[in-house]
This record gives C-alpha cells, structure tokens and sequence, in this order.
C-alpha cells in the first residue's frame, strides 16, 4: 500500500519519485503497479451499469432527451447550448432503436460503469493495491453525480466520465513521464469538447499550476504542445458555428450563472452543492484526499493535481457554474483519499467509521434512482424523474386543442411553445396525433425555424396574456396542461393558448420570440377563462 505523504526518515518502499528536474526522465525506473483487482472492480462497475438498466424505463423521456434527440434530427457544428455529439448520439439510437428508451439510456449507463472502472485504475496509478482499487470503485459508484447521471442520455453523463479519464490519464503521465499519454489525453479531451466546452477550463488551471508548483517542464514538451494542437483542431468547427451565429454559447454561460445564483449554488453556496453531487462517502473522501493531495506533506509530484481540482474548482465557484462540471475531476482525491483510507482498514475506528458510512450511502440510491411506486414520486425529492412525467398528456391536450378547430382554421395554424422542452416533445409524439411540426423561440430550438408566413393562427404552450399580446390581436386561454401522477414539474400547470391574428409578419415577428431564459413557468398563475 503506498502513502501519498512523505515519510520523514526514509522513503514509501513502491513509490514512484519522478525527478525534480524533467531533463532526468529515463534515468530512474517507475516502481511497479499492484494487480489491477479486475475481478471486484468490474463487479462494481457491472452492478452499476445493470442497476441504471433497469430503472431505466421508467416513467418516460427526461426533457432534455427529447431536446437532444430533436436537435440531431437537424444536424449541425454546434447549438446555442452545446456541441453536436450528444444530439446525434440521441437521434442516431432513437433511429436504430425505432424509440427505445432503453437502448438510449444504455450509453450512460455504460460511461457510469466505465467511470467506476477509471476511479479504481486513478487509484492503481497512485500506489493503491487491491483494496483502495474498490474501495474507490465502489465510493464513486455511490456518489449522486455518477448514478444520476447515467440514468439519462444528456451531456454530464458522457463529459464526467470523460473528465475521470483525462484526470486518471494525467495522474498516469506524473508517474510515468511518458509523453506519449498527452496524445492519449488530447483524443479522450477532443471528444470531450464535442461534448461540452467548459470541459478546455480544466487545462487552463492544470497548466498555470503546474508553472507554480511543478512540473514546470511540461511546458517544454513536445508531445504535449501536439495534443494541445489536436484538441484545438477538434473544437475548430464547433467555434466556428459560434462564430457565425453571434456566439450564443457566451450568452448561455450568463444565463446559468444567473439560474445558479438564483438556486443559491454560487459562491460560498458552491461547496454544498458539490458535496451533494458526491453523497455521503464521497463528501468524506473529497475532504480527505485534498487534504492529502495539497497538505504540508503531500508528495511534491502530486501536489499539482490538488491545487488544480481546487482552482477549478474555486473558478466555477465565482463563475457561477453548475457543481457536475466538476465531478469528473473528482476522481483524483477520491482515489488519493482510497489509497489513505486502505492502509488503515487494520485499524479498528476506520471499520467502525466505514461499515455505517457504506450502509448510509447504499441506503441512499434508492432515493436517487426511481426505485419506488409511481405513487411515490411526488412525494420524492427526485427532480429528474419529475420531469420525465407529462409529456405525452401534453401532446394529447394540445392534439385535442388542434382537433377541435375548424378545418379551415386548422390549415392556418401553427403550434409554438415558449420552452424547447415542450417543442422537443411535441415534436417526438405530435406526428402520431396528426398534430403540425412544433416550433420555439427557446434556446437552440430558434434555429430549428419559424411558422409558415401563411400562419394566421398559433396554439402557443406557456407563457402569459400581456407577453402574448405583443405578437397577436386576440389571445385566449383553452387549455391546461397536467399529468396523470399530478407532479409538479415544468409542465404541469402551463397554459395553452389560442392566438390569432399576428401583429406583424413571421419573418419580423420570430426574431422577438427569441430567448435563453427559462420562462416557462410564466402562465402557471394565469386564471383560465
């Protein structure tokens, strides 16, 4: 078992002490790993992926799966609020899979079970032997952040175990120095780009730690500079698209700051939010491994990967950017906190403190996955699942509302929703209700384009009367939308509207309806007539 603190007389036996100066690389021979414990560490990492499985079909669709899956079916370099690869991703199982909400949730259950795997190989790479390896497995299958989101196709599922890979790679190349991992790294990074941007914020802060506490050669490194050229190539086309359309994804990074701010998960408010997005366990092994990772005796080599968990960190907290972006990189004290925590099982307190530990947090993902009656879920503090709720009653209300008008009237008309979620749903389960293609000046689904000018009336989903108003002579309420299970979510409680008579031509009038806010929720209070 290897200490990630230095002893004071003599040195860890199987330690790796990489040069201080880089120019001596080749001239000392890394010690060799433990075992890789295969054996549990896939036993974990297949519980979690056959756990996911099979909660995977309940309810129905999360919001954002539909948005993805929309937005794939009109492919592009980039939209307003992320890269290209998760939508066609989406729209690519939806179209083999003929609409399998199984087969579409099988990806992140996957990248869950491949982050379980990653967080035991961290933990090799930092000297842990067999028992830190699951010990780490099974703390990072336990957190929220990986069981939450590998229950839904969205992008933190793929950009967090895609962040536990480049932060295990990255501990790999402090022990080895083998510059060959930077182009191992600058592969997993470039797909991670095409999954969310902020996923390049990690390097800045690595590379400027790096210059103060060490390795300060990396900068010197051929192999690094190439991977640094292949991930900029990589995200070329997607800043191009932005580059063309006015640079959206500037404008939303206001917008979440805004919505995280709101949810008092900024600032000071930052740190409980990542502590909830770890759980129990993992709260107590990220307070642990940075303490080792950056304490007056942590090892010098390691030291850059604890400063830079904690300036990202820090620069997410003054951003205001949402906790799960930093999951991914997680992964780093938590393996350094398995790899403490296992030299010590021989000691009584640590059983006593981890049997009650374990027990809590497996009590606890029952809570976190749908794992309860239909009946329960409005009384269960699972958002995700609350959103899954409502979206073919949504079609269906609105379907009757499109039924009722008259044929001529019907022609003319077109339907409109002020959030991209009910567009994305009406445009998965409108076509079988004979119901007209969706539209929504929300977000990315603006781009998706705009009522015929022929349009003279519009069944619009949300919103309110006085901001109606200002786009069409007549508006009146004739509907609104519920769920069987009545749980409150986005959709339950949204007007429908019935307007007439646009105050101006389409091709004035669709760049007012333009937003990034979320402002569903504005018609909920609105009495119906």
């Amino acid at each position: 078992m290897v200490d990630l603190t230095i002893p004071r007389n003599e040195k860890a036996p199987h330690v790796l002490h990489p040069p201080a100066n880089d120019r001596q690389v080749g001239h000392e021979v890394p010690s060799p790993l433990a075992p890789l414990a295969r054996r549990p560490v896939l036993a974990v990492a297949g519980t979690v992926v056959v756990v996911l499985l099979l909660v995977s079909d309940r309810f129905g669709f999360f919001s954002d799966e539909l948005y993805f899956i929309a937005a794939g079916k009109r492919p592009a370099w980039g939209y307003v609020d992320q890269p290209p690869l998760v939508p066609l991703l989406a729209q690519g199982i939806e179209y083999l899979t003929n609409g399998s909400l199984v087969a579409l949730r099988l990806l992140p259950a996957l990248a869950a079970g491949g982050g379980v795997v990653v967080s035991a190989l961290a933990a090799r790479e930092l000297g842990g032997r067999r028992t830190a390896q699951v010990l780490a497995a099974v703390v990072y299958a336990v957190t929220p952040a990986t069981l939450m989101t590998g229950h839904v196709l969205a992008t933190g599922g793929l950009d967090i175990n895609l962040a536990a890979c480049t932060a295990w790679l990255l501990i790999r190349w402090i022990r080895l120095r083998d510059d060959r991992v930077f182009l191992a790294i600058a592969l997993v990074t470039a797909v991670e780009l095409q999954v969310k941007f902020v996923s390049a914020s990690f390097w800045v802060v690595f590379v400027l730690c790096a210059l103060v506490f060490g390795p300060r050669g990396i900068v010197r490194r051929p192999k690094f500079w190439i991977g640094a050229g292949i991930v900029a190539a990589a995200a070329v086309p997607g800043l191009v698209w932005q580059a063309q359309h006015g640079w959206p994804q500037v404008d939303m990074t206001k917008v979440i700051a805004k919505e995280v701010e709101d949810a008092g998960a900024g600032g000071f408010g930052f740190i409980a939010a990542v502590l909830s997005i770890c759980g129990i366990a993992g709260s107590i092994f990220l307070v642990h491994g940075m303490v080792k990772l950056i304490g007056r005796s942590a090892r010098r080599d390691y030291r850059v990967l604890g400063w830079s968990v904690l300036g990202i960190a820090l620069t997410y907290a003054l951003t205001d950017g949402r906790a799960y972006y930093l999951a991914g990189y997680l992964v780093i004290p938590l393996a350094a906190a398995a790899v403490d925590f296992a030299g010590k099982t021989s000691r009584r307190p640590w059983k006593w403190i981890a049997v009650p530990v374990s027990l809590l947090s497996l009590a606890l993902v029952p809570v976190m996955l749908p794992m309860y009656p239909d009946s329960a879920l409005k009384r269960m503090p699972d958002g995700l699942s609350k959103d899954m709720v409502g979206w073919p009653e949504m079609a269906d209300t609105v379907a009757g509302i499109y039924s009722s008008l008259p044929g001529s009237t019907r022609e003319n008309t077109a339907v409109v929703t002020d959030g991209y979620q009910q567009a994305s749903a009406l445009d998965r389960y409108g076509p079988a209700r004979h119901l007209p293609p969706a539209y929504s000046g929300h977000r990315g689904y603006w781009y998706f384009g705009r009522p015929a000018d022929s349009v003279t009336s519009v069944i619009y989903v949300g919103a309110d009367k006085p901001y109606l108003d200002g786009f069409f002579e007549s508006v009146r309420r004739v509907g609104t939308v519920d769920n069987h299970l009545h749980v409150p979510n986005l959709n339950r409680g949204q007007a429908i509207w019935l307007c007439r008579g646009p105050r101006h031509p389409w091709p004035q009038l669709w760049p007012r309806f333009y937003h990034l806010t979320a402002v569903t929720l504005r018609g909920e209070d609105v009495p119906a007539k």
